[in-house]
């Protein structure tokens, strides 16, 4: 009998080890009195055990929310409202954090020195940086909505970015990782809107790089004037997926090196002047990729080392250039649909001719030039 009763004693110790804790609710706002209740975003990160989830009532709250251990920051729903909003401060906001490229940033919302190591979770939120004053002048420094500092992890999701403008240096959602361990950021169901340089960048200044992000299914927005790309990554692995682009300079840039090959695939582009740029990124893969009312479809750059970028299965509509080569060897372009532009392939290689393996409907000169 005694044998019995420690067995079954045994048992339940070990199911009930095995079984995780919930995390427990926090609330920032008062509307659910139910929860433990803080007066503000920070006090509440500040406080909260590890892997809690702090739930953000509808309203809007002027703090730079600073966050270093891992939980889940959540919008609430309540009343028939849906929109919890961090602005700016009307005092300006701090420098925060420095980029793994030295760059000097105020984050209104920064995840930084995680302890314990963990993930954290940013959703259904507004990060709104309208009026935002930062003490340094664009640059050296840059406004960022969200950043993740190098050794962070989590995810992204459900969240808006808008109106990041210091005048031409601001950033919706800015992550990266330097040296140190391997980290993974996923961003994902996002709107990103009007910031004034970058919607989303992801970047890591190591090789092989310590960073594999992965961007999909967000909307991202560029502004007509002054904004670089609306999607960037630099030196990261990951892919770049389902996501719709539409303004700006450049839609999807790759500014990474040789040894940072990423997926481009399934991503809706339109109405701007550069629809893919492949700066670097030797390795990558363009893929079924929808572009229309662009300038330039596909841009290419770097080092021309095999294998160079593949782009295939992608279909172009109402573009001035196709493609323009610029003279990289080691490009792939296959089995691509390219119809209504007035002008096919420029600066093309001796290696590259584009013609033979794509369809080609309604472009009036198909090719326009080429390099020695």
């Amino acid at each position: 009998m005694y044998k019995h009763w420690i067995l079954s004693l045994l048992t339940a110790v070990m199911i009930a080890a095995s079984t995780p804790a919930h995390a427990k609710q926090y609330e920032v706002g008062g509307c659910n009195p139910t929860l433990p209740q803080f007066p503000t975003i920070q006090l509440a990160v500040l406080s909260v055990p590890p892997g809690s989830t702090i739930l953000v009532c509808p309203g809007t709250y002027f703090e730079q929310v600073m966050i270093s251990q891992p939980l889940t920051l959540k919008g609430a729903d309540v009343n028939n409202q849906d929109r919890p909003i961090i602005a700016a401060s009307p005092n300006g906001l701090a420098i925060n954090v420095t980029s793994i490229t030295g760059t000097q940033v105020a984050a209104q919302v920064l995840v930084e020195n995680v302890t314990p190591p963990g993930n954290v979770i940013l959703t259904g939120i507004t990060v709104d940086g309208s009026l935002a004053e930062v003490p340094l002048s664009c640059p050296p420094a840059a406004l960022a909505g969200i950043f993740y500092a190098s050794g962070t992890s989590g995810t992204i999701r459900d969240m808006t970015t808008r109106y990041q403008q210091l005048p031409s240096c601001g950033y919706g959602i800015w992550v990266e990782n330097g040296a140190g361990p391997n980290q993974s950021i996923t961003v994902e169901n996002n709107s990103v809107h009007d910031a004034s340089w970058v919607g989303i960048l992801a970047q890591s200044n190591q090789t092989p790089p310590t960073l594999t992000a992965t961007i999909k299914g967000n909307f991202v927005n560029g502004l007509v004037y002054n904004q670089t790309s609306d999607i960037t990554v630099s030196g990261i692995r990951g892919t770049i997926t389902g996501n719709v682009v539409t303004g700006g300079l450049v839609g999807i840039t790759n500014a990474g090196t040789d040894a940072s090959p990423v997926t481009i695939s399934g991503n809706d582009v339109a109405d701007i002047s550069i629809g893919v740029g492949m700066s670097f990124g030797d390795g990558s893969t363009v893929t079924s990729n929808k572009e229309s009312n662009v300038y330039t479809a596909f841009l290419f750059g770097g080092s021309g080392v095999s294998p160079g970028p593949t782009v295939a299965g992608n279909t172009t509509q109402n573009t001035t250039y196709v493609i323009n080569y610029n003279c990289i060897p080691n490009v792939t372009v296959k089995s691509n649909t390219f119809n209504d532009s007035e002008f096919g392939f420029l600066e093309i290689p001796p290696a590259n001719s584009g013609l033979g393996v794509n369809t080609i409907d309604n472009i009036d000169t198909v090719q326009t030039s080429s390099c020695p």
